[in-house]
């Protein structure tokens, strides 16, 4: 009998966006945790590279910082060229980095939409067609996993942009899962509910937006390493299966 799966991350190399704060910081915890190197991107590099101190002080992983804006390819493009040279290859890809503005859908300006797609929709596309590539050349397959939304599964008034971005986000992972499979790429994403990061606690003080909490069969908000654990498992051999899903993990948000 074979033995049981494992989420066992050991000699990985993960590539987390987003990681100075949150979520992302959750994710790159996580995975140092369950064995694997890190390589982290952020606009804000300091808090980043904090971030990969403490993994290496905590759990002893080889862990690197570099900055990345994802809403530019030229940034991407430089950044993945960092990982590869200090690492030489990528494992696993999370597409973390995000970004929201709440508007009535009548009140966004051209820029504010490009900011929220450029963020939550180009640069997931451009940072897994490059990992893809990494991936491919090295013959070991991977793992993509890409941080979507309760907002991209269901209507999300004040988030129009954002919510749509997201939803688009979830479709091109359904999409690149089908065209990568032969490469034994999976590619997955992971819907949160309202999680406790900056981003939230700037949100809630909506009112209009803070009775969404009341939405939420399990009646709290989630914390970032519930969200992080989703990732750990879709990132594993455990989830070798899995690929061109979306796992909502939203306390029943979705549900009802």
């Amino acid at each position: 009998m074979a033995p049981p799966l494992t989420f066992d991350l050991s000699g990985k190399v993960v590539v987390v966006t987003g990681a100075g704060r949150g979520i992302g910081r959750s994710i790159a915890e996580a995975c140092a945790y369950h064995g694997a190197d890190l390589a982290l991107g952020s606009r804000t590099v300091a808090e980043s590279e904090a971030v990969a101190a403490d993994i290496r002080n905590r759990y002893g992983r080889r862990t690197a910082a570099w900055p990345l804006d994802v809403g530019k390819l030229t940034s991407i493009n430089t950044f993945v060229d960092q990982v590869q040279a200090a690492f030489g290859r990528i494992d696993v890809l999370v597409n973390n980095a995000g970004i929201n503005i709440q508007h009535p859908a009548l009140d966004y300006t051209e820029a504010e939409y490009d900011q929220i797609v450029d963020v939550n929709l180009k640069g997931v596309f451009f940072l897994s067609t490059a990992a893809a590539r990494s991936m491919i050349e090295h013959g070991s397959g991977g793992s993509i996993i890409t941080i979507t939304s309760q907002a991209g599964v269901v209507g999300a008034p004040l988030r129009s942009v954002y919510s749509a971005a997201k939803a688009g986000a979830a479709h091109l992972a359904r999409t690149l899962a089908a065209e990568w499979a032969p490469h034994n790429i999976t590619v997955n994403a992971v819907a949160p509910t309202f999680t406790r990061t900056p981003l939230l606690e700037a949100a809630l003080g909506n009112p209009a937006f803070a009775r969404n909490l009341e939405r939420v069969p399990l009646g709290r908000i989630a914390e970032p390493e519930e969200i992080a654990a989703a990732v750990v498992f879709l990132a594993s051999p455990a989830a070798r299966m899995i690929t061109g899903q979306e796992l909502c993990v939203d306390g029943g948000f979705t549900a009802v």
